[in-house]
Formats: C-alpha cells, sequence, structure tokens
C-alpha cells in the first residue's frame, strides 16, 4: 500500500501514463499535468472528480491531485514549485537509484483531502532535472519508488512508500505563460540554457536582494535579459523568458533603472 499522506491511501496502476502535455508556468509558480485548457475547464474538473484542491476561489496554497470520481484513477495534477532553492546533497542519489514503475495511482477512498507544496526545490541542468520534495524526503535512509505518471513527470515515494518528492524531466520541453492549449516545440541549446538561467531568478535568494533594490542582482538581470533579447534566435518561449525577466525589474527597481531595458 503507498500513501499520498498519512491519512491517504493509493495503490499503483502499473502499466497507464496520463497523456495530458505538462505545462511549466513561469508566472504562476506551478507545473500544470492536465487536459483542462482553460480555468474553466479546470473548475469543471475539480467539480467533477475526488481528491485535493486550492480550496474556494484556489485560495489554499495546496498542491491538487485530481481522481476520476467513477474508477479513483489519477486524473490531473497541479504542483506548486517553490523558490526557495535547496541542495539536497547526497540525497540525490535516491532519486538515482530508485526502483522504477510506470503506472498511475488510484484512490482507495473517494475523499478530499489537504496536501501542501513541497518546501523546497532543486534545479538539475547537468541532469535535465527540477525537484520539488520536502524533509519527509530528506530523512529517507533506503531506496525510495520512482512512480512514472507521464513520460516527463514522477512522484517519489520513501522507504515506508510514502509520497516524499516529484520531479519533472527535461521541464524547458514545456514553458508556459498561461493556461491554455499546449503543443510540444523545439528545444533549442539557447532555450534550454536560458530557461535554466532564467530559473535561478525565481528562488528565495534572488527575490530577497532584488526587494532591497540590490544593484549587481540588477545587473546580473539586466546582463541575462540582453544576452537573450538581442540574440538572433527568435522564438516564442525565449519570449516568456525575457518577459519575466523584465516582469522582475519592472517590480522591484525604480523607473530610472528601468531606462537601461530600452
Amino acid at each position: 500500500m503507498y500513501k499520498l499522506t498519512d491519512h491517504v491511501d493509493i495503490e499503483i496502476i502499473a502499466g497507464q501514463q496520463l497523456s495530458a502535455i505538462p505545462r511549466v508556468l513561469i508566472y504562476d509558480v506551478e507545473i500544470l499535468l492536465t487536459a483542462s485548457n482553460s480555468i474553466k475547464e479546470i473548475e469543471h474538473e475539480i467539480l467533477t472528480t475526488n481528491g485535493s484542491d486550492k480550496g474556494w476561489l484556489f485560495t489554499e496554497n495546496n498542491d491538487t491531485f485530481r481522481f476520476n470520481a467513477d474508477d479513483h484513477l489519477l486524473t490531473s495534477v497541479y504542483f506548486g514549485y517553490s523558490e526557495l532553492e535547496k541542495e539536497p546533497h547526497h540525497k540525490l542519489d535516491l532519486v538515482t537509484n530508485a526502483k522504477k514503475i510506470v503506472g498511475i495511482p488510484k484512490l482507495i477512498y473517494p475523499l478530499s483531502f489537504d496536501l501542501e507544496p513541497f518546501e523546497y526545490r532543486y534545479c538539475v541542468p547537468s541532469g535535465n532535472i527540477l525537484l520539488g520534495y520536502g524533509d519527509i524526503f530528506l530523512n529517507s535512509q533506503n531506496q525510495c519508488t520512482e512512480l512514472q505518471i507521464t513520460e516527463n513527470i514522477s512522484l517519489l515515494f520513501n522507504e515506508n512508500n510514502l509520497y516524499c518528492a516529484w520531479l519533472i524531466k527535461h521541464p524547458e520541453q514545456f514553458l508556459a505563460d498561461k493556461i491554455a492549449p499546449v503543443e510540444k516545440y523545439q528545444v533549442t541549446p539557447l532555450l534550454k540554457k536560458s530557461f535554466w538561467e532564467v530559473f535561478q531568478f525565481i528562488n528565495q535568494e534572488k527575490i530577497s536582494l532584488m526587494e532591497k533594490e540590490d544593484i549587481p542582482t540588477f545587473h546580473e538581470l539586466l546582463s541575462l535579459y540582453k544576452s537573450i533579447h538581442h540574440s538572433l534566435e527568435k522564438h516564442d518561449k525565449l519570449e516568456i523568458l525575457t518577459d519575466k525577466l523584465f516582469d522582475f525589474a519592472d517590480n522591484f527597481y525604480s523607473q530610472e533603472q528601468m531606462q537601461h531595458f530600452k
């Protein structure tokens, strides 16, 4: 028996996977894995399924796992990814050496529950992985189980079969700026490099510096913006990244400093 929380039991239905294409929302700090393509469709999905959600009007800070009301199989997932970057050190071996299963969870009992987002995230550009995890993962001692629910997204369970982390492989393939229909696109070396570099600004350390109008951080941000914006390569996903950098600068720095972006 596996568990999403101490009080939520699931079983693993091996061989099945979700067919939706993931979306990494860079403004909402969230990863969506759902067939829904609008807020209206998401609201309908939540009303007609069971599981965890963000509560009335999306006001609660929960991750969303929705299960089919008839067969209780997982239908969609919405992860919030933390802005707190923390290296799990030797615990990465638990990811590398995890026992792998292809399948999806089935809710044993149809119920509503809360599922808090994990406290930390870790970018592993060399391994093409974005990892979300909590203290449960850090306290794991033995081999984890990796449940691959779609080609690029997996859930991790510790030695007690308790959900302790998630990972998305090659997140630069799924960049989005809104909830809308999505298709796969070609990832160029520049886009991949830029994705990981911009992601380093979406963390608490950098945000704290920008809130203090730290000038060295501003110049880092500006330099990255210009290197992407003035490249010869044109790609709408690159525009999402430069728009995010501009948005950071506009939120935290003076209009005088913003003149450098022109």
